[in-house]
C-alpha cells in the first residue's frame, strides 16, 4: 500500500474507534491493531485536525445600524456562513471566550 493510502486507512479507523465510545486499548484489541500503531496514527491524525482548524482572524468590520431600537445588541457574522446574535450588550471579553 502507497503512504496515502495508508495514512486514509488508519485515518477511518481513528475516525470509527472516536465514534465507537470504546478506550483505544478496547478498540485495538477488537479490531486486531497493535496499541503504539494505532496511537501513532491518533497522534497524526489529531495534529492533521489542528493544522486543519487553525484559527485565523480576519479584520472586525464595524457599521453603524440605522433605524434601530435603542436595544443594544451584536452579530457576529463566521467565516463558516454562521452567525452570533446577541440581543444584549457583551463585553469584548466574553466574545473572545466563544470563539477561541
Amino acid at each position: 500500500m502507497q503512504d496515502q493510502e495508508v495514512q486514509k486507512k488508519m485515518f477511518a479507523m481513528v475516525a470509527h474507534w472516536q465514534q465507537s465510545g470504546l478506550s483505544q486499548k478496547m478498540f485495538c484489541e477488537q479490531n486486531g491493531i497493535r496499541y503504539h500503531v494505532f496511537h501513532y496514527w491518533y497522534k497524526r491524525f489529531r495534529d492533521s485536525q489542528a493544522i486543519n482548524k487553525e484559527a485565523t482572524f480576519i479584520p472586525l468590520q464595524i457599521k453603524p445600524l440605522q433605524n434601530v431600537s435603542t436595544h443594544a445588541g451584536i452579530e457576529l457574522l463566521l467565516t463558516d456562513g454562521g452567525r452570533l446574535v446577541f440581543h444584549q450588550p457583551v463585553s469584548a471579553g466574553f466574545i473572545k471566550a466563544i470563539i477561541s
